[in-house]
This record gives C-alpha cells, sequence and structure tokens, in this order.
C-alpha cells in the first residue's frame, strides 16, 4: 500500500515534476510494471498439480495428493496494509458480497472515463464524523474514511471484477491506498502494488501501478476526487448524494455557516452545455486544471463561489481560460497559418482541448492526449459532446466571436 501525505508543500513540489513533463500541465502515462494475477483457490474435488520438492502432501500413506491450501489467514487488527480486499473492511461477508455496515455506495453525476469499465463506489465515514466542507472545492475528510472503487471489464462475452482501489485517511495528514486485483475467477482479490500492463481475458485494460495514483490524487486537497459537491449535487448523481449527506448530517462548515443548496452547485447550462461542462470538469477540472492544481493557465474545473454558487455557463473558469485563447499546440494536421486556440467558437478542428481529447499516443511520439494517463481509448461520446457545445458557441448564445 502506498502511504501518501497531503499536507505541506513538497509533495506538490515532487506532483508537478511528474506532472508538468507532459502535455498542459499533466505527465504522460508510464507503463506498469509487471505483476502476478492472484491465483483461484483451489476448489474441492479438483485434481491436484503434482508435488513440488518440500511440498505437503496428504497424510494417507501412498495418495500422492498434495494437501488442499489453508484456509486464507484471518485479517489482523490495525492492519493498514491488508494484503488481501476482504481485510479492508469493504464486505462483512467476502463470498455474499455482503456491504459491511456503515459503507454506502455512490454514483457521481458524471463520470472519470475508464475505457468503457463499469465502475461502482463505496464510502465508509467513521460513526459521529462529518466532512469539513468550509471550502466547498475541496473538502477535508474525517480520520478513518475509507472510499473503495470496483472497476469491471468486458471479458469473454460479459463484464468481470478486475480491480477494486482503496484510499484510506490513516491519520490528519496521510491517506493511504492500494490496488486490489482479482482473481479471473472472482473467488479473491489480493494487493498489486506495480501494476499489471495486459489484463488477462480484458484484452486492451492495464492495472496502474500504485505510485501513479499521485498523479491526479495530488490535484485535490485532501485526496478523494469524485466525492465532491458538483459531482454528487447534480441530479444524475445516486446512491450518497449530496442532498443525502446534508439530510443526514454529514457535511459540517468549521464556521458553522449554512450549506449551500444541491441546485446552487449544479452544472449549469442546457443539455448540449451540461454534457460537455461535466465531461471537462470530471475528466480534467477536478485533479488538474483548476487554481490549486498543476495546470493553472487553462482552468476546467467548475469552483463554487464564496456564495456557495457555481454561477452561469458564461461566468465558468472554462469559458474564461479556454475561449479564443491561444494554444502552443502545433498538430502534424493543422493547416499554415491557421493556429489552434484552447476553444473557438463553431470550430472543433481548431480547438486543442478537443485534439488532445481525440488522441491517443503512440510510444515514443510527444505527449499529447487528455487525460494523460490510465486510458488507452479516446472516450468517443465525450469527445462528441464537446464538440457539439464548441460548434453551438454562437454570438446569440451568449458566446463571443472566433478569434481569427
Amino acid at each position: 500500500m502506498l502511504t501518501f501525505a497531503p499536507r505541506g508543500r513538497s509533495w506538490q513540489a515532487a506532483a508537478a515534476s511528474l506532472l508538468l513533463s507532459g502535455c498542459s500541465g499533466c505527465g504522460a502515462q508510464e507503463t506498469p510494471r509487471a505483476e502476478p494475477l492472484p491465483a483461484p483457490p483451489s476448489r474441492p474435488g479438483a485434481a491436484a498439480p503434482p508435488s513440488a520438492p518440500g511440498t505437503a502432501v496428504d497424510a494417507r500413506a501412498g495418495s500422492g495428493q498434495v494437501a488442499a491450501p489453508p484456509a486464507p489467514p484471518p485479517c489482523e487488527e490495525g492492519d493498514e496494509d491488508p494484503a488481501d480486499l476482504r481485510c479492508t473492511g469493504l464486505y462483512s461477508d467476502f463470498s455474499a458480497r455482503a456491504l459491511a455496515a456503515g459503507v454506502r455506495e455512490y454514483r457521481p453525476a458524471f463520470e472519470l472515463w475508464s475505457d468503457g469499465t463499469e465502475k461502482t463506489r463505496w464510502i465508509y465515514l467513521p460513526p459521529g464524523s462529518t466532512i469539513d466542507v468550509s471550502r466547498m472545492n475541496d473538502w477535508i475528510f474525517p480520520v478513518g474514511t475509507k472510499l473503495w472503487k470496483e472497476f469491471r471489464a468486458p471479458a469473454s462475452g460479459a463484464h468481470r471484477r478486475i480491480e477494486t482501489r482503496l484510499l484510506w485517511k490513516t491519520a490528519e495528514d496521510r491517506w493511504t491506498r492500494a490496488t486490489y486485483v482479482w482473481s479471473e475467477d472472482g473467488a479473491r482479490a489480493l494487493q498489486v502494488k506495480t501494476g499489471v500492463p495486459e489484463v488477462p481475458d480484458a484484452p486492451g485494460f492495464a492495472v496502474p501501478a500504485q505510485v501513479d495514483c499521485i498523479r491526479c490524487h495530488a490535484g485535490k486537497t485532501d485526496n478523494p476526487l469524485g466525492f465532491e459537491a458538483v459531482l454528487l449535487a447534480a441530479p444524475e448523481a445516486g446512491g450518497l448524494t449530496y442532498a443525502e449527506l446534508v439530510r443526514l448530517g454529514l457535511l459540517a462548515r468549521s464556521d458553522g455557516g449554512p450549506l449551500p443548496d444541491a441546485a446552487a452547485l449544479d452544472v449549469p447550462g442546457d443539455a448540449v452545455e451540461r454534457r460537455a461542462l461535466g465531461a471537462l470538469h470530471v475528466n480534467c477540472g477536478v485533479s488538474c486544471h483548476h487554481p490549486r492544481g498543476v495546470a493553472t493557465h487553462f482552468e476546467m474545473r467548475l469552483d463554487i463561489d464564496a456564495r456557495g454558487r457555481v454561477g452561469d455557463v458564461r461566468d465558468t473558469r472554462v469559458v474564461q481560460t479556454a475561449i479564443n485563447q491561444p494554444s502552443k499546440l502545433r498538430p502534424p494536421t493543422a493547416r499554415p497559418g491557421a493556429p489552434l486556440y484552447r476553444i473557438r467558437p463553431r470550430d472543433p478542428d481548431r480547438s486543442a482541448v478537443l485534439y488532445t481529447m481525440s488522441r491517443r499516443d503512440v510510444p515514443g511520439a510527444p505527449p499529447e492526449q487528455m487525460p494523460p494517463l490510465a486510458t488507452r481509448r479516446v472516450d468517443g461520446a465525450t469527445v462528441a459532446a464537446v464538440r457539439a457545445w464548441i460548434e453551438a458557441m454562437t454570438p446569440a448564445a451568449g458566446y463571443p466571436r472566433a478569434a481569427p
């Protein structure tokens, strides 16, 4: 399990050195080193493999059978680096996948693109604790908070569990994280630190190394990315939403002030604008492109102001810092004398944000893709949503005319 202390500035400098090495302030994807997948446990009655030197055998003389492997060791109280997912507190009954008491599922209104995988998310908050939302854009979680995210990828015509990631706040200044990779038969999930570059039976899906996680999570003051105001307040959210958190008394301001209404935190705009802004917020703004991130020159986070409101589309930072702003990118396909802009109204082909979203880097090429890591496939739906938004940026809709 990787330990990460979010307080202080040294971690931010280290993260910046990684993230600034690539395009638009974000680093290129690293290839995780291979680590074997968990082997499925032996089933009763299954044929035993041949004995190896030193292997225990059945006590009956002449049986020649390898003894069944021992049951998994019991979970240790106070273990902050469990090797087995069943010891993390997610399940009360691992074999039945029954959630433990206090574990709640949540679903953000807009989801980070993960190459088409299905995902389920859960959070555990210690009894009697609250999340400090004094800064609505950067929630501070109580010690003992745990968040899990399960990934399921297409395999043999169905979606099977591939990995489950854990974030666990073990001290005021420390988050620890672990990645658990499921055996192919779904019987167990064991911690893998260095990643799996090619998951068997799930073509094109890779499990990143734990050390890579900091490259996104360093963009938050207190680590979690998807459990935040905008993503939980929108009507598309499910499970433990912002409104439900308020109802249960799980959010609090250190100054005792009132909490914003969920409607004030919603993604602004019409259907076209909402789809694009929500996708840019979760894929780009939450982790990197925001005032406290490492790509502050171009912001895509939907910020909540001091009055507890997101505001109008034209007030968003993505509109203010991107539209008609020149881009340094010069793709090979660019026409001579036709510079790219971060976003050029009604001109998707000269909008750099769309160019970087529509490609995936090839080995040895300059890093240009966005998001910069943990994805090998273009998110066609988000590309289409952002393209539709750019095409709809007319003066009649309140947008400026395109720069030359």
